[in-house]
């Protein structure tokens, strides 16, 4: 997403460590009730693609739009290809947030996606981007897949270094994850987390 973002906060080298299985559950994330100014933005983000948009109904604390830079201003969750960000993104919906210690990144696709690096790299997608899958998960009657990002096979993704679910409704991908911080487990908590709060806003 290097058209898109090129300051996300997920710049740092952070280890892939922890697995996905074999060990007790980690402690559940602490999220808040999201203000009905996130809502708001949501039901506009919906209007201006046309489509469904995933709403988060609780994130963490403090989550505040990621610092944009070159003229494209980002927020929690809005249209993409707007005001300086590269109109190829137009159709699609984009969001960067932060919290001290944290980088959530939102996506939604204007058509169904099959190969999961197309959907964490949007229109920036190269041939050679790949994607690691972790599992498979059912959230709110939602199949989901897990993958971890790799920064290396993802040049310039606002995805990099994050676990992302991503999932297809009704002619559209979406995709949502946070930055791996404390390991892929914690991570995957994290966006699980998250994943069980989001509603879909209709235009």
């Amino acid at each position: 997403m290097l058209a898109v973002l090129t300051s996300t906060g997920c710049s740092g080298h952070h280890a892939v460590s922890s697995s996905t299985q074999g060990a007790a559950n980690p402690p559940a994330p602490q999220l808040v009730r999201a203000s009905g100014k996130l809502l708001s933005k949501c039901r506009a983000a919906a209007s201006a693609v046309s489509y469904p948009v995933p709403c988060p109904t609780r994130v963490p604390a403090d989550l505040t739009p990621t610092r944009g830079s070159g003229g494209c201003q980002l927020d929690i969750i809005g249209p993409g290809g707007i005001g300086g960000c590269a109109k190829s993104w137009r159709g699609w919906v984009i969001g960067s947030s932060e919290t001290p210690d944290q980088h959530l990144v939102i996506t939604a696709s204007p058509r169904a996606l099959g190969d999961f690096a197309k959907v964490v790299n949007g229109p920036a997608w190269y041939p050679a981007a790949r994607v690691r899958v972790l599992r498979r998960l059912t959230i709110n009657g939602w199949q989901m897949e897990a993958v971890y990002v790799p920064p290396e096979t993802n040049e310039g993704s606002a995805f990099a270094r994050h676990v992302v679910l991503i999932w297809t409704v009704s002619g559209h991908t979406y995709g949502i994850g946070f930055h791996n911080v404390r390991g892929l487990r914690q991570t995957l908590a994290l966006d699980t987390a998250l994943a069980r709060g989001i509603r879909f806003v209709t235009p």
